[in-house]
């Protein structure tokens, strides 16, 4: 097919090529239109009295803090809006959540053998902006440290309180819509897909047998006579 009859069909056909186009932009609006989504990352360690980290409490002896932490976890996301991960170590934005965050126990086991060995928090926040995941990380972490203190308090614990340390101090916001040069891309190549299948369907449209019909001057089709075969005889001499 040359260049010269792709451009009569598209001529003849260009209500099929302006619909697809219009399809195409209307679902690349209804995408751009979505909502960014935001998704961060930190976690919460219980350290010891004496100020260590608690995993590193002379003579290993950390099962304690690490029931402290597990209970601290219960309390945290006992009737409040979290999200429960059923695997640990996944992550709220893989998972397909948009909206919400997670406290989970640290599990350094897999999925079907699950080991905590660490007294430490994980917690994970997804939202539409930079600065409510932000909002949502503090009062999550905030809720933490109250949920500690309050069971010392219960258990009549003074002094030498359990304290937690959050890292990173200032957690990467990550977006999770990639960067702009790639939404342009990847705008260009969507809005060229449909223009290409807009143009093969006008072909193949415009490529269909036609039906014609001879009609008399009534507006009647009119059928053609048969022609009769000529019979031919031949004859043997003799």
């Amino acid at each position: 097919m040359t260049a010269a009859i792709l451009l009569r069909i598209l001529g003849r056909r260009w209500y099929i090529v302006a619909i697809g186009i219009a399809i195409g932009l209307a679902s690349l609006g209804a995408v751009r239109s979505a909502e960014p989504v935001y998704w961060t990352k930190a976690e919460v360690t219980f350290v010891a009295p004496d100020r260590e980290p608690a995993y590193w409490i002379p003579g290993d002896d950390y099962a304690s803090l690490v029931d402290f932490a597990a209970m601290v976890e219960r309390r945290v996301n006992y009737d409040s809006a979290s999200v429960d991960l059923t695997l640990s170590s996944g992550t709220l934005y893989g998972a397909g959540v948009r909206h919400g965050y997670s406290v989970t126990l640290l599990n350094s086991g897999g999925q079907w053998a699950k080991s905590f060995r660490w007294p430490v928090l994980s917690v994970q926040v997804v939202d539409s902006s930079a600065q409510k995941v932000k909002d949502v990380l503090q009062n999550v972490v905030d809720g933490i440290n109250d949920a500690s203190r309050a069971l010392q308090q219960e258990a009549g614990v003074q002094q030498a309180l359990i304290t937690t340390l959050t890292s990173p101090s200032s957690p990467e916001i990550v977006f999770g819509g990639g960067t702009q040069l790639n939404r342009v891309k990847g705008a260009v190549f969507w809005v060229g897909l449909a223009a290409t299948l807009s143009i093969l369907a006008a072909v193949i449209v415009d490529s269909r047998p036609r039906r014609r019909r001879i009609l008399h001057k009534g507006g009647s089709s009119v059928q053609r006579p048969d022609i009769p075969h000529a019979k031919v005889t031949s004859r043997v001499p003799g």
